[in-house]
């Protein structure tokens, strides 16, 4: 990730404290992916897989997404199955995982084989899905560039606004809009 968007995160981190900057960051991702032609999101707010994406002829994802300032994740066992349920119905499941550090990416990683657990995150760059996060990686910078005062003011409510005026569908407190 470029330095403005590490500097980017990290002001949100400290304005919206962990749990709330990881559900931005499961925004921001999700808008990634939409910018890069994924033409069905379904983004969750609070229930099951963070969001699937699909795009015609590029493959469909159920994304659960993580983000931490330490060195590993807990990949808890509702996860997996979540993603396991996702799969039944034509997704990969993917965990998105972000270290908000000055040098990270996300990593992308098939989940097909990673057991629950406390994950070092740097284990999971053998199930990296190294086309996709080339081709995410970059969007994610732009989005955060783009949508980062909007966050830094209304937190999820802005990027909510966002997503569906992107065609999104967002899933809120269960309910669905």
């Amino acid at each position: 990730m470029k330095t403005e968007t590490y500097e980017r995160l990290k002001g949100l981190y400290e304005k919206h404290k962990s749990r709330e900057f990881g559900k931005l960051c499961q925004k921001f991702l999700a808008i990634a992916f939409r910018t890069a032609g994924y033409t069905h999101i379904e983004e969750r707010g609070v229930q099951g897989v963070d969001f699937d994406a699909a795009k015609e002829g590029k493959g469909k994802y159920a994304v659960e997404v993580k983000t931490t300032v330490g060195k590993s994740v807990n990949f808890e066992q509702k996860d997996v199955e979540g993603l396991k349920r996702r799969k039944k119905d034509g997704y990969q499941p993917v965990l998105a995982v972000l270290r908000l550090n000055r040098f990270s990416d996300w990593i992308l990683a098939t989940a097909d084989t990673i057991k629950p657990g406390n994950l070092y995150i740097d284990s999971l760059r053998v199930h990296r899905l190294p086309e996709l996060g080339k081709c995410i990686g970059p969007l994610f910078d732009r989005v955060v560039e783009e949508h980062f005062d909007g966050a830094m003011r209304e937190a999820q409510g802005y990027l909510d606004k966002v997503l569906r005026s992107k065609g999104m569908k967002v899933d809120w407190k269960g309910g669905k809009d």
